[in-house]
């Protein structure tokens, strides 16, 4: 595993939630997060020209995978499941949602939104619980990625937002009265850009746990048999929203840098959960 790069940091809850995973899901789950971090970055990145051709190289490679040719270290982590159809569509399917991420830099409302978030975090965490045996309802893959999504995406605000990509809803900035420009000066001081923009972190912050209820709701009807599968994704689940505490707890965090919590706590969740 250790030519697979990035990898998680070490107590990170990405490392506790793969180290919960059954010992033969670790390394294609590592894989599979080296993959999806380096597609978000590419994502992300303001040069369209590279981001279009790196993204397209990828798409490429997937096939190539699928026929035990590729080289990169990733990939070759997650060979054994890519040959199953279902993995390779739904890997193809989550590197479509980047591409898209990419492309996305207005978004009109929250129905418009939502694509995008299932592309992404509905099936990254499909090909997760794939990758563990786990046999769910479509309905608790969906909240699970849904309510992953937002935590992180609400977790990066104070960070993410630039010209190029703005992805709140227009119709929140009208709901919360707070102006495009506002959001994107990130130069202001972190007290003032919270206080600036404490309705629209509010409303975000609410729509994050509204995802979470769900989510509760969908894992409370899984059978016995299917929770030890997803123990995994279910831990990541409740250390995110331990997460999502504190930032309720401290909004104002999210402008200061990235929010996190101390290890220990995370090491004492896994253990409960």
């Amino acid at each position: 595993m250790n030519d697979i790069e990035p990898q998680p940091h070490r107590a990170s809850s990405v490392y506790y939630a793969i180290g919960s995973a059954p010992e033969p899901a670790r390394l294609r789950l590592s894989g599979l997060y080296a993959v999806h971090r380096k597609w978000c970055d590419i994502a992300n990145s303001k040069d369209n020209h590279q981001a279009v051709t790196t993204l397209n190289w990828w798409h490429h490679e997937l096939e190539a995978c699928q026929k035990a040719q590729t080289s990169h270290p990733a990939l070759r982590a997650m060979q054994a499941e890519l040959w199953r159809p279902e993995c390779a569509n739904t890997v193809q399917q989550l590197l479509h949602g980047h591409m898209h991420w990419h492309h996305l830099n207005r978004v009109e409302n929250f129905e418009q939104l939502q694509p995008t978030i299932d592309a992404i975090g509905g099936q990254l965490a499909k090909i997760w619980l794939l990758m563990c045996g786990a046999e769910v309802p479509v309905s608790y893959t969906q909240s699970a990625g849904r309510a992953l999504w937002w935590i992180d995406q609400l977790r990066h605000l104070g960070h993410n937002l630039s010209n190029e990509r703005v992805w709140i809803p227009m119709q929140w900035l009208k709901e919360c009265d707070v102006p495009a420009h506002i959001l994107l000066k990130t130069d202001l001081p972190a007290e003032l850009r919270a206080q600036q923009l404490s309705p629209l972190v509010q409303k975000i912050i609410s729509q994050a746990n509204d995802e979470c209820n769900e989510y509760h709701e969908q894992y409370a009807l899984l059978d016995d048999d299917q929770t030890d599968p997803v123990r995994s994704w279910h831990v990541l689940m409740q250390l995110r929203m331990d997460l999502l505490r504190v930032i309720q707890t401290e909004p104002e965090e999210l402008f200061k840098g990235l929010v996190s919590i101390a290890p220990l706590r995370k090491w004492w969740r896994v253990v409960r959960t």
